[in-house]
């Protein structure tokens, strides 16, 4: 029986093994990154919940223009009074000296109320207010692209920087092995008495030195991969295999001028804030208009018990209704409307000015982008035929020292040498790739 409980445990530690080796290698293209971290942002789900939220306040704001209709009920209960009587004089035949009631008591009251409002002018208040609400919909909704557009950022950054530990760790190994390599020739040159022991400890330790760095990358790799898994709005400890490589190829440089227009054209966050400029004008005329008559038609439909309007006083539901035009015209506030007025039109100016600064933040976003670009570009190439020639001085003064035609110093510069040139061609492909999407958010098309 133990055996056989022993045997289960085993596999199903082994299928969670498995499951998890399956999840732990789950590859991961660029896009496919972009996705998930589109999909699990929090800071872009606040970004489209205040657009929600403008377009209710659209909503709420532009419902004012219209009739309203509300219903009111009320019951009361009056304490009890003598009744009202009315006393004939004792010269009246008949009836003479005899009392009368004139109103009947009604001690439990009823009132039923429809009322139905609508505004017929306001001084232009409530079409200015519903402008300025529906400017700031579309606004709300450029704000989200741009935030989207910043988070695709990001989210590119933190994948390329992945891939960057990635290479630089595969060539940390790499460098490990040939110094290691290098060692062994040492001693095996040092038992030949073609080396001495001070050249077989320098070659000991680079082998030490190249294991520390070997663990520094490690160490970026999984610094790197907690910040991409961060971004992504995934658990910390999730593993990807990176499977999209930088396109070095593809380097065409358009020209400055026609990207400077690009972004001017296509940045959301000038056409946010230009509607937020119109919205910021809605406004003013909307606080302006306070100064103007109201005009507003008003309706009531009554169904009391008893009906004050109705006489005598009866215990029994009686309807009624009144209709009117109501006019209002504001003659002192102690200046009330004229300080909205001058708020609307200073925030109007901060809209302006905003708007302003941010297209000269475009301006300088677009030429340094462009730049980091052109410099990227202009690097690969150099770098990779670094690479090129450090392989073929490491090749050269590997066979060299093999024989004894080269010190052992200059064998471990080689070996430096080329393990510098892959990390800076490595680099080069991932700032390349980083400079080309923060060109394409500066222009507008990410």
């Amino acid at each position: 029986m133990h055996k056989i409980i022993g045997i289960v445990s085993l596999g199903i530690i082994g299928i969670m093994i498995f499951a998890i080796s399956v999840y732990a290698q789950t590859p991961l293209t660029l896009q496919e990154a972009m996705k998930v971290g589109l999909d699990n942002s929090k800071y872009l789900k606040i970004s489209e919940l205040n657009a929600v939220v403008a377009q209710e306040k659209y909503h709420e704001v532009n419902s004012t223009r219209w009739a309203s209709l509300a219903f009111q009920g009320r019951y009361t209960r009056l304490s009890p009074v003598p009744t009202f009587m009315l006393t004939l004089p004792p010269s009246i035949p008949v009836f003479g000296g005899q009392s009368f009631p004139i109103s009947q008591n009604v001690y439990n009251n009823y009132d039923l109320q429809l009322s139905v409002q609508q505004p017929i002018f306001t001084g232009f208040q409530l079409e200015n207010a519903s402008k300025a609400a529906r400017d700031n919909v579309q606004a709300a909704t450029y704000d989200t692209k741009a935030n989207k557009s910043d988070l695709k950022v990001q989210i590119a950054t933190a994948y390329w920087t992945v891939y960057n530990a990635l290479q630089a760790n595969e060539f940390m190994q790499e460098n490990l092995d040939r110094t290691e390599a290098h060692y062994k020739q040492a001693q095996d040159l040092l038992a030949q008495g073609m080396l001495t022991q001070s050249d077989v400890l320098s070659a000991k330790v680079q082998v030490s030195n190249s294991r520390l760095l070997l663990l520094d990358a490690q160490n970026r790799l999984r610094l790197a991969a907690v910040a991409l898994n961060n971004i992504l709005g995934v658990p910390l400890n999730t593993e990807y295999t990176i499977t999209s490589v930088p396109q070095a190829g593809d380097t065409t440089l358009p020209d400055i001028g026609k990207l400077l227009q690009e972004a001017l054209d296509n940045r959301s966050e000038l056409h946010s804030l230009e509607l937020k400029v119109k919205a910021a004008g809605a406004a003013v005329a909307a606080a302006w208009g306070a100064y103007l008559p109201q005009v507003s038609v008003v309706g009531n439909y009554y169904y009391q018990r008893p009906n004050q309007r109705i006489l005598p006083t009866l215990d029994a539901f009686r309807q009624t209704w009144d209709a009117s035009v109501v006019v209002s015209l504001p003659i002192w506030n102690w200046g009330q409307t004229a300080s909205k007025v001058d708020q609307a039109r200073a925030q109007r100016q901060q809209a302006e000015l905003a708007e302003q600064q941010t297209a000269d933040a475009v301006y300088l976003d677009v030429t340094q982008s462009y730049l980091n670009f052109k410099q990227s570009k202009d690097k690969i190439a150099v770098a990779e035929t670094a690479v090129k020639d450090a392989e073929e001085s490491y090749r050269i003064s590997d066979q060299k020292f093999k024989v004894g035609l080269v010190t052992n110093t200059d064998l471990m510069d080689a070996e430096v040498a080329l393990l510098q040139a892959k990390l800076n061609y490595s680099q080069a492909l991932t700032e390349l790739e980083i400079a080309r999407v923060n060109l394409e958010k500066a222009t507008g098309q990410l």
